[in-house]
């Protein structure tokens, strides 16, 4: 893939080996970095991996499910907000799709809270000041 990923889609990407708790091989992720941050020059994307070992039990916001057929899944999954990683654009296979507008919202509402971000005080989109 020759692109700068996109913000809220997945792709597959190649995450090497396995290593202690960080997900390895060929795996769906989502990606949810602006991507004016490519115009920076970045050569990484942050993304969110996705797994076909579900959680019995709803576990927000270190999971978000997806339901199968959702860019072009074949089985429901779970994106592991908890396993936030940046990785080398060129380890970008395929492009699956969008994710729908609302699984987005799940997703921001998960990092906000897994980040325990106070999005409040902060204001959404502005600048530290």
């Amino acid at each position: 893939m020759t692109e700068t990923p996109h913000r809220w889609h997945v792709y597959v990407v190649d995450l090497g080996a396995r290593v202690g708790t960080k997900p390895g091989k060929h795996r769906p992720c989502l990606a949810v970095q602006p991507e004016e941050l490519a115009a920076l020059g970045l050569r990484s994307t942050v993304v969110l991996p996705l797994t076909t070992r579900i959680a019995a039990e709803p576990c927000f916001p270190f999971r978000v499910r997806v339901p199968a057929g959702t860019c072009r899944l074949e089985r429901d999954s779970d994106i592991v907000v908890d396993q936030i990683l940046a990785w080398d654009n060129a380890m970008f296979r395929e492009d699956l799709g969008e994710i729908p507008d609302a699984l987005k919202e799940e997703v921001e509402r998960a990092l906000v809270e897994f980040l325990d971000l106070d999005v409040r005080r902060l204001g959404k989109g502005s600048p530290p000041g």
